[in-house]
């Protein structure tokens, strides 16, 4: 074949695998939708407090009296119920789970920032009454928690738990993947979808339970505002930062979040590191390991 009849074939190729794409990808949408989206039953009250810039909304779960409560703070396009109902369903703990500024129930009027979502938290750790909690925060929940720490102080807390985080994400690749993540993350685009039919895959018997936890992401101006400060964020020259005692939580098959990149925040603030097999989402994946880390957390050695 002549070099011009290779380009004309090529070009004329363009229509057919564009047509294929979009039928496979009406395929996948056909594949999520036929999931009902069933919100899970949760135990607990929720609680609303009225600020400058909006409001702030949480659930509180009252538990083991005799242990710290934990304070969760959920990552990027989730809610505080969407990201940690398997927590909320299954520890013994009392709780207090934060719907960050703008997300779930909470509401926000001005552009979003990892100060007032550390305002937000600490406004719902004083609101349901708990003292010296300890943080545990999946995915951004972890820049939101150096900020908190950094904004309440070590003393405030009896411990911190990092999920699939990270203390920086201004290296190169994160960078263009937040530049681009509002576009991908946008609800129905190709790549959630795929993500949504991954997790069908790994836990079918709660796929009922993804398919709603994915109706509850927040706007699209939202995660370009979240996506944002994520991309400025770089807490290793806090020097003002001083942490209580912290475990790592890695997540060894993590394809959002480097499993390296994570352990080396670890060792900058010299943490104490638990692996779990699991990709980004192992709240959802490994609910078991996660809960097994978070009622062990200050009761002697973590095994996942």
């Amino acid at each position: 074949m002549s070099m011009n009849g290779s380009r004309a074939f090529a070009l004329a190729s363009v229509p057919a695998a564009a047509g294929l794409a979009w039928q496979q990808y009406r395929r996948a949408v056909r594949a999520v939708d036929g999931h009902p989206a069933l919100a899970p039953e949760l135990p607990g009250s929720r609680g609303q407090i009225h600020t400058g810039w909006g409001s702030v909304a949480y659930r509180v779960v009252a538990g083991d009296p005799h242990r710290p409560a934990l304070v969760l703070v959920h990552g990027w396009g989730k809610t505080a119920d969407s990201a940690w109902w398997p927590v909320i369903a299954g520890c013994e703990r009392t709780m207090v789970a934060v719907d960050l500024p703008g997300h779930g129930y909470s509401r926000l009027e001005e552009p979003f920032s990892f100060q007032l979502a550390a305002e937000a938290v600490e406004r719902a750790m004083v609101h349901a009454g708990v003292e010296r909690p300890v943080l545990v925060g999946h995915s951004m929940g972890g820049p939101v928690a150096l900020t908190i720490l950094r904004r309440m102080g070590d003393e405030a807390f009896s411990g911190l738990v990092a999920l699939a985080t990270s203390a920086y994400w201004v290296r190169p690749r994160l960078r263009v993947m937040m530049a681009v993540a509002p576009y991908a993350m946008a609800p129905r685009s190709p790549f959630l979808i795929h993500n949504e039919r991954a997790e069908f895959r790994l836990a079918p018997e709660l796929a009922d339970h993804i398919a709603w936890a994915y109706t509850r992401r927040p706007p699209r101006l939202l995660l370009d505002e979240t996506a944002l400060a994520l991309r400025r964020f770089d807490a290793r020259d806090w020097t003002d930062l001083s942490l209580p005692s912290t475990t790592w939580v890695i997540a060894t098959r993590d394809g959002v979040l480097a499993p390296e990149h994570q352990l080396i925040s670890a060792r900058h603030f010299e943490a104490e590191v638990v692996e779990v097999d699991a990709q980004h989402s192992m709240v959802v994946q490994a609910p078991e390991a996660v809960l097994g880390i978070l009622e062990g957390f200050g009761a002697g050695s973590l095994v996942a």
